[in-house]
């Protein structure tokens, strides 16, 4: 029975293109347009496109909640990767430019000083930036007023994006 249920929930999340003597599922296009701004596509959540320059919002998510990657160019179009999917979405241009100015002058970001808390094992998520090569450490425990700042600006983009952290759950027949 386990093996059953194993074997379908396996077959709900690999796409089926063809049949076994297809050869390899064509890669999934990345490629959208603005008008397509909202619009759902199914890609790999683990493999986002990032390309020098862009800013990267990332959520571990835990137990209960689903984490997310919001990569952030600098024209202000945004990729959302959360749940399976992501979306196209566009930040205002205010929040671009004050997100790209602070995140420089807070560089590297590995030295960002933050503060210390404790958090759950499987409720506390992470939340970090990443850019040209460098990752904060984790925003969400405070710290000096620059690490406050950049959380306050990651979050301030996460709200406006309408990013959400509720879990998505397949129903099995």
């Amino acid at each position: 029975m386990t093996a059953l249920l194993l074997a379908t929930l396996l077959a709900l999340l690999q796409p089926t293109v063809g049949g076994p003597t297809a050869g390899p599922a064509p890669a999934p296009s990345t490629e959208s347009s603005p008008a397509e701004g909202g619009i759902m596509r199914r890609l790999p959540v683990d493999m986002p496109r990032i390309d020098p320059g862009d800013i990267v919002i990332r959520n571990s998510g835990s137990t209960n909640t689903a984490g997310f990657t919001i990569v952030v160019q600098p024209d202000g179009y945004a990729d959302i990767y959360s749940n399976g999917a992501t979306q196209l979405k566009t930040v205002g241009e205010a929040q671009t430019a004050w997100l790209f100015r602070k995140v420089d002058a807070a560089q590297p970001l590995e030295n960002l000083a933050t503060g210390r808390c404790m958090k759950s094992a499987s409720f506390g998520t992470r939340t970090t930036l990443a850019y040209e090569g460098h990752t904060s450490p984790d925003l969400s425990c405070g710290g000096d007023a620059t690490t406050r700042e950049l959380a306050r600006t990651a979050a301030v983009i996460v709200d406006q994006l309408g990013v959400s952290t509720s879990m998505f759950r397949r129903r099995l027949l």
